[in-house]
């Protein structure tokens, strides 16, 4: 405060103190701010981990996210429930089947954007070519399980009745399995995972190591009594339809539409006929249809790695990774 004869007093004015902000901190070039730098870091170890994140999500997603989500909508909704049991379907696996599925759109849309996505669903289409490996798709579960009933005791008369009388319950059968284990899984581990794979490992290798990623995914469930089977049958039989899954999605191009219904037959034809062909009139153990149905997969998938020599139908000019996913990707 200041003051001079015959002169008013005035107050001086001050200067308001500067202010430092270090979280957001602008660039004259481009304005860009510093507190965005851990996202662009967290991506770039997405780029340079993309299978080992894909491993960590999808796990997460099943055995930790989805028991959280169950019990949440249990005390928000007490009673909620849901089950249909001949596919699988209930409100405790509410979406712990979809954590591949879900963990691979996460990425591919983090890593290659929408375009990826679109660019991965491209490779569905379905033309002439297309259309005979989705009838194979449909057809070979069948052909296959027939075989092993047939190996096992059970006559053709009884499988064809049994079929023709409940045709509609086949068919919704197969559908609550597209559901449950096609569009929940296939996604993630053909659409995604393998194609990643195949980047620093040969076809065979890959789909070695996943089976293997799949399998311990798999591995709570099992030792948990999920469909009361022994895992070392289950194991042989995992390992025969990795086999058979790659060779199918290779030969179609890398059309998801062909595993996803291969996986959906599979697993219904297992769920449907023994729903009404008895096990006790059935002597060979471990499965239902017993170890005919282990072999007679373990022999197709053996005949397809030696016809293939390996390569198990891979081929690079129909199925390029970088065109798959829309883009290179760059680290």
């Amino acid at each position: 405060m200041k003051g001079l004869p015959g002169k008013k007093l005035y107050c001086e004015k001050k200067k308001p103190p500067k202010i430092n902000f270090p979280i957001y901190h602008f660039h004259q070039a481009d304005y860009r701010m510093t507190s965005l730098r851990p996202s662009n870091e967290n991506k770039r170890f997405i780029r340079k981990y993309p299978i080992g994140t894909f491993i960590v999500l999808t796990f997460f997603i099943t055995h930790v996210l989805n028991p959280i989500i169950v019990e949440g909508l249990h005390i928000l909704f007490p009673g909620f429930s849901f089950s249909f049991p001949i596919a699988q379907l209930n409100h405790a696996s509410l979406i712990a089947q979809y954590g591949p599925t879900l963990a691979a759109i996460f990425l591919v849309v983090k890593l290659y954007g929408f375009k990826g996505l679109r660019s991965t669903l491209r490779f569905s289409r379905l033309n002439g070519d297309q259309m005979v490996w989705l009838m194979v798709s449909v057809l070979l579960p069948l052909a296959m399980i027939v075989l092993s009933y047939s190996f096992a005791g059970v006559s053709l008369g009884v499988l064809y009745n049994t079929l023709s009388d409940n045709w509609q319950l086949y068919l919704l059968t197969i559908g609550g399995f597209i559901i449950s284990a096609g569009l929940a899984e296939e996604y993630g581990w053909r659409g995604f995972l393998l194609p990643q794979l195949l980047r620093t490992l040969s076809p065979l290798k890959a789909t070695i190591l996943l089976f293997l990623i799949l399998s311990l995914w798999h591995f709570p469930a099992l030792l948990s009594g999920w469909k009361n089977e022994p895992l070392w049958p289950w194991l042989i039989l995992s390992f025969s339809l990795a086999i058979i899954h790659a060779w199918l999605f290779f030969r179609s191009a890398g059309n998801l539409l062909v595993v996803i219904l291969f996986h959906a037959c599979f697993d219904a034809q297992y769920a449907f006929f023994s729903r009404f062909i008895s096990g006790e009139t059935l002597q060979n153990k471990p499965f239902h249809q017993g170890w005919s149905y282990v072999l007679s997969y373990a022999f197709l998938a053996l005949l397809l790695i030696v016809i293939t020599k390996g390569n198990l139908g891979y081929n690079r000019t129909k199925f390029d990774i970088d065109d798959y996913f829309g883009s290179r990707l760059e680290i």
